[in-house]
């Protein structure tokens, strides 16, 4: 295994690297104010005031070593909002706190690097697509929750979804209307400038405005209460803050293994999905196994230096790729411009208002939990609506790793009866090729149709899959066929579903608009 920064140096050609430069600049401003907000939600004020620089440094140095070391050719890594929830009841811990934290991030670095070692990469391609989703979608609606008390202006407290509401309707007196103009005014900025472009940096022209008109406001009106980063954290100072290693006696080791587990976990996932969506988008193909090195490295990197734990993002990638990145050194370019800006700019960070970091999380949530596939995969069948809806509120009630383990052990007894019935697999070989298969295709099985189309003879480029012999084919199956065909259809290859039932018909067809 060789990091694809290094694959690629050989091919590199010099005119690539002005489309490096501009994309790596572009995700640099999207990935600033998102860090700035992440790291502010993933950090309880009364735990740590570096909650800033925690989302920067995360930004910087995993950022970096995630393009260096990674498997993946686009992959921009960073802290995402999957990791907030579970992030802010951590530290939240007084027996986890930050060091524990720190401490937490760099044994999930050490079993991403063990799940590489024993080829783990390849094993996610078999959780259930509704899993995926429903864990997703938890993660989000969390995530909206949690983004009310600055929304709103409220003084509230609590770590947990519960906790938070009541206390929300506790302190709904607090409620400061001047903040839920602004960040409205955030919220619509947004939402308006991705639907008219997404390659618009919305995110960053949202807090502009937002900072001016909350100035303009205090300096014709006076202070009307909006709580600013200067008001709640005073001056931002740009530092690290390496771990410091003389409080390991302290530490209640026991109370980190679960939260490394979850942290390592949740990475992978997330990191290969994003790799996975980027291959669509780029045409291009990662090592799962490399990316899970470079995740782990870069996860060890960013504790070191203060950081959060990180991941591959999904959106900053897809911003990556349409604005024309050609390899890693994109993403590298990405940490180093955000570098610049965490030692230039912190002086101004003050007079930002914070509900207007809710509103660019607000975006992000609703963008993660993707209702419309999320309801699809609801009224797919009776199989995959209890694998999803399981998965969404354990993931929401108690934690994420309760949510995949969860759904995995339902999905597990649902398809037990297709487990007992083996898949078979007929090739015929004529002016092109057959591939007649018998038997319900499921998450545990689809790969081998798919090997199969794979790894026919280079000259036969159209294939036929014969469902005459299926009776039922469930939602993951559905989406990674129409994924397949979808592919077919960029090439000079032809891909074909024939005697395909009308109900199976319509489900795979449902999954070949790209819905991610």
């Amino acid at each position: 295994m060789k990091p694809e920064f290094f694959n690629f140096l050989p091919e590199y050609k010099k005119k690539f690297l002005l489309n490096d430069l501009m994309s790596g600049l572009l995700v640099a401003i999207i990935a600033l104010p998102l860090s700035i907000a992440l790291g502010i939600q993933s950090v309880p004020e009364n735990v740590s005031s570096n909650g800033i620089q925690m989302g920067l440094i995360t930004a910087i140095v995993a950022g970096f070593l995630i393009s260096f070391l990674g498997g993946s050719r686009m992959q921009i890594g960073g802290p995402t909002a999957a990791f907030v929830v579970i992030l802010f009841g951590y530290l939240s811990d007084p027996e986890i706190g930050v060091f524990g934290l720190q401490l937490a991030t760099i044994f999930a670095g050490v079993w991403l690097i063990v799940f590489s070692l024993v080829r783990a990469g390849n094993v996610m391609k078999f959780i259930p697509y509704p899993i995926v989703i429903g864990f997703t979608t938890g993660i989000g609606l969390t995530l909206i929750v949690g983004q009310i008390k600055d929304f709103l202006g409220l003084n509230s407290s609590g770590s947990e979804l519960i906790e938070k509401m009541v206390s929300y309707v506790q302190n709904i007196t607090d409620f400061n209307w001047i903040t839920f103009l602004i960040g409205c005014l955030g919220l619509a900025i947004i939402l308006i400038l991705n639907k008219i472009n997404k390659k618009i940096p919305a995110a960053i022209i949202a807090l502009i405005t937002c900072t001016g008109v909350n100035l303009i406001i205090t300096y014709t009106v006076g202070d009307m209460g909006v709580q600013t980063i200067g008001s709640k954290y005073g001056e931002i100072s740009a530092e690290f803050y390496p771990i410091d290693f003389s409080k390991i006696v302290d530490v209640n080791f026991g109370k980190i293994i679960i939260p490394s587990i979850s942290i390592a976990f949740l990475c992978a996932i997330e990191s290969l999905l994003s790799a996975t969506v980027a291959d669509g988008m780029a045409k291009t193909k990662h090592n799962p196994n490399q990316e899970l090195i470079g995740q782990g490295i870069a996860n060890i990197g960013s504790a070191l230096l203060g950081g959060l734990p990180a991941t591959g993002a999904i959106a900053r990638t897809a911003a990556n790729i349409n604005a024309g990145a050609k390899s890693p050194l994109s993403g590298i370019l990405h940490a180093i411009f955000i570098l610049i800006m965490y030692f230039s700019l912190m002086s101004v960070l003050k007079f930002i208002p914070l509900a207007v970091f809710s509103s660019i999380l607000i975006t992000v949530a609703i963008h993660m939990c993707n209702f419309r596939l999320f309801f699809k995969l609801v009224k797919f069948s009776k199989r995959d609506s209890v694998i999803v809806l399981s998965t969404c509120l354990l993931t929401l009630f108690l934690d994420l790793i309760y949510g995949v383990i969860g759904g995995m052990i339902i999905s597990v007894i649902i398809n037990i009866p297709s487990l007992k019935k083996k898949i078979k697999i007929e090739k015929i070989v004529d002016e092109f090729l057959t591939i007649k298969v018998t038997g319900n295709i499921f998450v545990f099985n689809v790969d081998t149709i798919i090997k199969s189309v794979q790894d026919r003879d280079p000259i036969l480029n159209k294939v036929v899959i014969d469902f005459s012999g299926v009776s039922s084919v469930d939602a993951t199956s559905c989406e990674r066929l129409g994924k397949v065909k979808k592919s077919f259809l960029s090439t000079n290859n032809t891909l074909d579903f024939i005697n395909v039932s009308e109900k199976i018909g319509k489900r795979i067809d449902g999954f070949q608009g790209g819905e991610k």
